[in-house]
Parts: structure tokens; C-alpha cells; sequence
């Protein structure tokens, strides 16, 4: 009705001293929509709100434990969170709160990389076939002995161990004359996080073991080498540091990528 007072003018206000660029009242407007333009472009998405005002507390440890447990909520949530991480580290306006998004986006991406790669066991293996006899089959199966396990592997936690003879994989077996490069390719074949039955013959017996494969080490090609082929030894330190640089160069690919839509 004329005369009446709009609903989102407040009583008493004139409408030019709402829309002036220096009224209180115009920078009040302006942060709710600047806020729903960023509910906007997260879908809706929020992260958790104490914990964000906990990363940008005085007290460092605070700020430490409050980065921790943003990664593990966003840990349960990680497609959502990752974009609604990356517009906090581009527009937040706190610096801190903005390095600390970005470390906890850094991990997500990262997880993205090890969920995604190629399958790996971790096991050293004897290139050629031996013959075993299985009690109660006529015929002798072929197996590929294994010469060691990796610490910290698949393989390593799934319990096999040096001198397991592999008799196969899944459904697949080996023949007379098969390498193990037959068996590199069968895990290699598969994703991280894969689940596989590896089928050993252990003291007379055939026994099924459950692994769940990682992602192929970014150094895991040139590890053949710790055996002498070629007379080289890689160093734990140059493993590591391989690994580094390939997950560094993920991150950055991913962040370039989601710049780009922007």
C-alpha cells in the first residue's frame, strides 16, 4: 500500500538513507547477500561452523585441533567438503583461515589420489614358475615364491611373508610358463582399494588370504633395482620423496583444473 514501510526496511528508515553506500544498513544488505551468494555456489553446502571460528582462535594448539578435526569431518563428506573448502581458501577473508582450508583440502585431494591409482601389493617375487604338488590333485599347479614383503604394504599387513609360494589371484592361476610379471600386471590391473583373495601354498596347504590393494608407489618401477638388477640401490629417502612429488603434482593439477572453472 502506499506509504506503507517495505518488510525489509526497518522502521523509521528512510529509503535513501538505506540505499546510500555509507549507511550501516546498505553494508548489512550487502553481507546477506554476500552470504547467500556463497551458500549459492557450495549447493547449500556449510561446513561445520564452530570448528571453522576454532581455526582462527589466538591459541595455536587450538587452532591445531580444530584443523584436525575439520579433516575428519570433512573426511566423511569429502566431494561436498572439497569444493566448499576450496571457496573458503579463495574468499575467506581471515589468512589463517584460508592456509588452514587449503592444508585440509591438500589431504582430501590427496586421499582422491590413493583412492584412484593403479592396485599394488607390495611383494618381491622370484621371476620364474615353480611346479607344487597339491595333496589330492593329480596335477601339479604353478606358483611364483616370494622373496619379500615391503614393510608398511598390503601385502605386510595381510600377513604373507618371504618364501610364500603365490599360487594365484582371484580366479586367475599360472602356468608353466608364466613370470611374475604376469602377476604384477594382474594387480596392476586393478584400483586402489581393490579387495583381492591371493591363493598361497603354505606348509602343504593352499590358503586364501584377503588384501586390499594401495596405489602404486610413484618409485614402486624403479624398486626392482634394490635386487641388484642394474646395480643400483634406491634409498628409502628417495622413495618418499618420489611419493611426495607425485601427490604435490596432484594437488596442483586438481587446483588448476577447479581455477579453470572459474
Amino acid at each position: 500500500m502506499p506509504g506503507d514501510v517495505p518488510a525489509c526496511q526497518p522502521a523509521g528508515v528512510e529509503t535513501e538513507e538505506v540505499m546510500s553506500p555509507n549507511s550501516p544498513y546498505h553494508r548489512l544488505l550487502l553481507a546477506v547477500m554476500a552470504t547467500l551468494a556463497c551458500t549459492v555456489c557450495t549447493q547449500g553446502f556449510e561446513l561445520p561452523a564452530v570448528v571453522m571460528e576454532g581455526l582462527k582462535v589466538e591459541d595455536f594448539a587450538a587452532r591445531e585441533r580444530a584443523e584436525a578435526e575439520l579433516l575428519a569431518w570433512t573426511r566423511q563428506r569429502p566431494d561436498a567438503s572439497m569444493e566448499a573448502l576450496y571457496q573458503q581458501s579463495r574468499t575467506a577473508k581471515d589468512p589463517e583461515l584460508r592456509e588452514r582450508c587449503l592444508s585440509v583440502l591438500r589431504e582430501l585431494v590427496t586421499d582422491e589420489y590413493l583412492r584412484n591409482g593403479v592396485g599394488f601389493m607390495g611383494i618381491r617375487m622370484n621371476p620364474n614358475t615353480e611346479g607344487v604338488n597339491v595333496v589330492g590333485e593329480a596335477q601339479p599347479r604353478f606358483a611364483i615364491r616370494v622373496i619379500q614383503v615391503e614393510p608398511d604394504t598390503p601385502a605386510q599387513k595381510a600377513g604373507l611373508l618371504g618364501g610364500d609360494l603365490l599360487l594365484g589371484v582371484d580366479d586367475a592361476v599360472w602356468h608353466q610358463d608364466d613370470t611374475s610379471a604376469v602377476i604384477s600386471e594382474k594387480i596392476k590391473s586393478l584400483k586402489a582399494g581393490t579387495r583381492v583373495t591371493v591363493k598361497l601354498f603354505r606348509d602343504g596347504k593352499v590358503v586364501g588370504v584377503p588384501v586390499v590393494l594401495a596405489r602404486r608407489p610413484a618409485a614402486a618401477d624403479l624398486l626392482q633395482f634394490q635386487f641388484g638388477i642394474g646395480g643400483m640401490q634406491i634409498s628409502p629417502d628417495a622413495v618418499a620423496a618420489a611419493d611426495r612429488a607425485a601427490k604435490e603434482e596432484y594437488f596442483r593439477r586438481w587446483l588448476a583444473a577447479r581455477k579453470a572453472k572459474d
